[in-house]
């Protein structure tokens, strides 16, 4: 769900309760300066109706779309409607910012410290954030176990440890173990007596790879774990967060 605050958006508004000189900066005109000013930055534009270019801007991690007119001396902030109430601003905020960012986050997961679960050669690729102790994660690799079995998917679990106390000690046991794969299903099969119990010279050892998860999970925008992306029939990459329902978890497990 995009959430922009009201405060955002009356501070936007604000800056265009005034005409501005209609004269290009950096390619786009001078009221756009108006924004960026304000911290906001330009992701990309677009043609949109009569004339006026919209402008995708990211703000703290969430889009916000402005209009500008033709002759460049005014703006609004918002959604453009057409008169059948279709949102004409969704599906470029989806094209721009969402798609973009989630294609940018995948990148970078290819990079970060995770342990191959299921056959390797696998096409369909998920990567799942996930921590030692929590309930969901356990329910959601246990879920993807026909799939896992059959040959089909592939999870990259990135360990992390934000839940509890001893999070990060069982996540840095599991990645500084020689075969990490090993703890990591322990952890899972164990799971409600309490999973792994860290090893501290081994946990020393994995620590620092924990912690570059949690700083990833944290730029991402990601707020709870089983943190899932996965890329659909049309090989966009997708982002939701906690356990899918089993309509969603076959779209992930079955693109």
């Amino acid at each position: 769900m995009v959430k922009t605050s009201f405060g955002l958006s009356a501070l936007i508004s604000a800056a265009f309760l005034y005409s501005a000189t209609a004269h290009a900066t950096g390619g786009h005109p001078d009221i756009i300066k108006q924004v960026t000013d304000r911290g906001l930055k330009v992701v990309s534009s677009f043609k949109a109706i009569d004339g006026m270019t919209g402008y995708v801007f990211n703000s703290q991690g969430s889009p916000v779309t402005i209009y500008v007119t033709r002759d460049g001396e005014h703006a609004f902030v918002g959604t453009l409607i057409d008169k059948n109430g279709t949102n004409l601003s969704a599906p470029k905020v989806q094209e721009l910012f969402i798609d973009a960012k989630n294609q940018q986050a995948w990148n970078r997961l290819e990079d970060s410290h995770w342990i191959q679960d299921g056959d390797p050669n696998a096409e369909t690729v998920v990567y799942a954030f996930v921590d030692p102790n929590c309930p969901y994660c356990h329910r959601f690799r246990m879920a993807a176990l026909p799939w896992l079995n059959a040959g089909k998917v592939q999870i990259r679990h990135i360990l992390v440890g934000v839940l509890a106390h001893d999070s990060v000690a069982k996540a840095s046991t599991i990645l500084g173990s020689k075969n990490p794969h090993g703890p990591l299903i322990k952890n899972f099969e164990t799971f409600r007596s309490g999973g792994i119990v860290p090893v501290h010279d081994v946990s020393e050892r994995g620590k620092a790879a924990v912690e570059a998860n949690n700083r990833l999970m944290s730029e991402l925008g990601i707020s709870a774990t089983p943190g899932i992306y996965y890329k659909d029939g049309r090989g966009y990459v997708n982002m939701r967060l906690g356990l899918p329902p089993e309509s969603e978890f076959k779209k992930i497990m079955n693109p």
